[in-house]
């Protein structure tokens, strides 16, 4: 019963903050519309597909990103609060070294990131780096370190904000007849 509990209380917390900042919490899958279900059950997912009016390159980019940030900060499925967890958080729980590892891994998931055509923005690289050094400095702190390293998913952040630069250069792209190759 207070598992339950729990998870409303967590799920109507954190979820309606994430979005209400990003959009979705997932870099990686997104909910089927009920008008597409068809005969698949509410709450399916999919596959997020890459916005348009982006080249080859930029679309690769976004799409290993993506699965980077998703193994790090959702892959290994929800903990007892309905919360997803990944790679990050387990190594995270190592003390001292585990927090420098997952910033590193956090920081791989930039240096991808600024492999789009034309490099990341300063801009946005200070905002992904911002949120790197925020999860690392979290989780230094022994214990409720880790749980707010599960919480603020550095990654999936940071995979976000570049599928929504990614999303206006798209957008400009086809305003302008720029299609790309």
């Amino acid at each position: 019963m207070a598992s339950i509990l729990g998870k409303m209380i967590t799920r109507r917390f954190f979820k309606g903050s994430v979005n209400k900042v990003f959009g979705s919490e997932d870099p990686y899958f997104e909910e089927i519309a009920e008008e597409e279900l068809g005969r698949k059950k509410k709450g399916s997912k999919r596959r997020r597909p890459p916005p348009p009016g982006l080249s080859q390159n930029d679309t690769k980019v976004l799409s290993e990103v993506r699965r980077r940030a998703y193994h790090l900060d959702m892959s290994l499925g929800f903990c007892c609060c309905g919360i997803g967890i990944g790679w990050s958080a387990v190594i995270s729980i190592i003390p001292g070294i585990g927090a420098v590892i997952a910033a590193y891994l956090s920081y791989c998931v930039v240096q991808a990131a600024n492999k789009i055509d034309g490099g990341l923005p300063n801009w946005l690289y200070t905002k992904m780096m911002t949120n790197v050094i925020i999860d690392f400095s979290l989780g230094l702190v022994p214990l409720v370190g880790d749980v707010v390293d599960i919480l603020y998913k550095a990654n999936s952040r940071n995979s976000l904000l570049l599928e929504n630069y990614l999303r206006e250069r798209g957008k400009n792209n086809i305003s302008n007849g720029n299609f790309p190759l």
